[in-house]
């Protein structure tokens, strides 16, 4: 190998190795959302979370490029002839890696994480300089046979795909204590509908209260799974075309099930869709029909509320329909004319209110659901399996 090819191979890994190491270390540490030059609900904090950036739910598949550049700049300082082969093999793994894990971004996740992109770029300048190169005599790459070095790098990468698709979830919620220390409204521009009091606590009934009584709710007159007099009612912010959403409202209802007695929900859904919410961090893609199916469970919920557990599952399992599905089943549970009749002023002002106190609850992760558990205890994301989300709850509340 030429001096000058050597030296160019050597800075180009070098300078992948480093941000592989350091997206590595940012993973581990959690801190995939505040990563500079990102910011909160950007493609980073998407990609870096998604089950795609995990090996196993444990590795950080980040830890697996790290080992090829290390790998490509050991093999630089080598002589034997079977390097040469080792190079190729190593060339080709970058350049099909690169190729899966951009189209991932873009066809799948439908997101870019301005690091992973940096990262695969460097290993495709790699691949394109070590495999155009000069890298041995023609004796050499006879004899390790380097035209077959691309079957088995697809093979490595296609294994690599299947370990995560098929393997398990990485735990991706975060729990967060300290910083929800007094709701400040003062803090969140209000929008076009302004409220002076907030349409959470209007009402009669039970009242619950949460970050140093600064946030307070209504059971009662809200959406609400469970029994009113339950000993711990949580409130979750979602929506209802969210995979993780869905997800954690099994969990949550299997939990529900477990202590009838002490577990209750006030369920405030969120819709992802800029047509609604004003506050839909940049980078978050829309979510089709996701303000429509808000509207309609709160008017389910306000026309008759003892169909509203019934209605709540079914809009999760047909999200994904035309929004004439949804609404076909609504007025199929519920009786039309009172359907017709409920004040569209309130569903729009506690729809808006959900937003608001979504503005306030992202500041620090977009990541939905958002559960709060009690006074400032918040947890993002839905956990890996409810046994996790069992024990976070038994922890929290003392569920017996």
């Amino acid at each position: 190998m030429k001096p000058a090819t050597r030296w160019i191979l050597f800075a180009l890994s070098v300078v992948a190795l480093l941000i592989s190491s350091w997206l590595t270390i940012q993973k581990w540490a959690g801190n995939i959302d505040s990563l500079a030059g990102c910011g909160s609900g950007s493609g980073c904090s998407n990609v870096l979370g998604s089950k795609w950036s995990m090996v196993m739910g444990y590795v950080p598949v980040s830890v697996f490029s790290c080992l090829l550049y290390l790998a490509m700049i050991t093999s630089l300082w080598m002589r034997e002839a079977w390097v040469i082969w080792l190079r190729s093999l190593l060339s080709w793994i970058l350049l099909v890696a690169a190729i899966w894990f951009i189209g991932l971004q873009f066809f799948i996740l439908r997101t870019v994480c301005p690091y992973c992109m940096a990262v695969h770029g460097f290993g495709v300048g790699i691949a394109f300089v070590a495999l155009t190169s000069r890298a041995g005599g023609q004796g050499a790459a006879a004899r390790y046979g380097l035209s077959w070095t691309l079957l088995p790098a697809i093979l490595l990468v296609a294994s690599l795909a299947l370990i995560q698709f098929y393997g398990p979830s990485p735990d991706t919620h975060r729990l967060d204590k300290s910083h929800l220390d007094v709701f400040d409204e003062v803090a969140i521009p209000v929008g076009d509908v302004a409220t002076i009091t907030d349409v959470h606590s209007a009402g009669e009934g039970r009242v619950l209260s949460f970050m140093r009584h600064s946030k307070t709710y209504r059971v009662e007159p809200l959406p609400h799974l469970g029994r009113v007099d339950a000993t711990h009612v949580l409130i979750k912010y979602f929506d209802y075309t969210c995979e993780a959403c869905h997800e954690m409202h099994e969990y949550l209802d299997a939990l529900m099930l477990k202590y009838p007695s002490q577990l209750a929900l006030i369920v405030l859904p969120v819709p992802l869709e800029r047509d609604c919410n004003l506050y839909m961090p940049v980078g978050l893609e829309d979510h089709a029909n996701a303000c429509k199916l808000a509207r309609l469970s709160l008017r389910v919920w306000r026309a008759q509320p003892e169909a509203f557990a019934e209605f709540h599952q079914t809009l999760f399992e047909c999200s994904k329909q035309p929004y004439e599905v949804a609404e076909a089943a609504a007025y199929s549970l519920v009786d039309p004319d009172k359907m017709d009749a409920v004040d569209a002023s309130w569903i729009e002002s506690v729809l808006q209110q959900n937003i608001k106190d979504y503005a306030y609850l992202a500041r620090d992760t977009p990541v939905m659901p958002k559960l709060l558990i009690k006074e400032s205890v918040l947890l993002n994301g839905k956990t890996k399996d409810i046994d996790t989300l069992n024990i976070l709850l038994e922890q929290e509340l003392k569920l017996k």
